[in-house]
């Protein structure tokens, strides 16, 4: 009988060396991940992503001819660009990608991250910062630019998911950690 050894290294990549995501992160990723299908349901718009999808968009290191993965928080691929095979790995950008800042971020990262992003096409990424309760808008055109969002503002899916809102404050629809609310 062969036994299986749990070695939680083959787990990470070199892209993604860092602590694993939070109840809060899980919370934020499930709250947008809902909200976005619950939209796209019978509309055939396109597909919601989670970050267990690898993504082979990234052009490979010099020297090395295999590309790098990127796994995205959260994605969404317009229908017309979905790969015909579902069984594969997406080359192709996602129209939308969502990144929730860990406390581990530095801002360096995740500006080197949305330039990435921006350089193979994504027409939008959400950067979704939970302790500040803000989000920064980032659309392709406008480059580095972000539009930053509140609690009390609204999230729209613009030209890549037509008629789409999204309330900040249904994003965060947990009590903030007992640490922030004490005064």
């Amino acid at each position: 009988m062969t036994s299986y050894v749990w070695q939680p290294e083959w787990e990470l990549l070199e892209s993604e060396e860092e602590n694993m995501p939070t109840v809060e992160h899980g919370v934020i990723c499930t709250n947008i991940i809902t909200a976005l299908n619950l939209f796209l349901k019978g509309k055939g718009l396109g597909r919601v992503l989670d970050s267990s999808v690898e993504y082979r968009f990234l052009e490979p290191p010099k020297g090395k001819t295999k590309k790098r993965p990127r796994f995205p928080d959260v994605t969404f691929i317009r229908q017309e660009r979905l790969p015909q095979n579902m069984r594969s790995y997406p080359e192709v950008a996602p129209d939308l990608a969502v990144e929730v800042a860990s406390p581990t971020d530095r801002d360096y990262d995740i500006e080197a991250r949305v330039k990435e992003y921006q350089k193979v096409g994504v027409k939008q990424v959400w950067v979704i910062h939970p302790y500040s309760r803000t989000i920064d808008l980032y659309r392709l055109e406008n480059g580095l630019l972000c539009q930053r969002i509140g609690i009390n503002g609204e999230l729209l899916g613009e030209d890549q998911i037509p008629g789409f809102k999204l309330k900040v404050g249904e994003i965060f629809d947990y009590p903030p950690p007992p640490d922030e609310t004490e005064e």
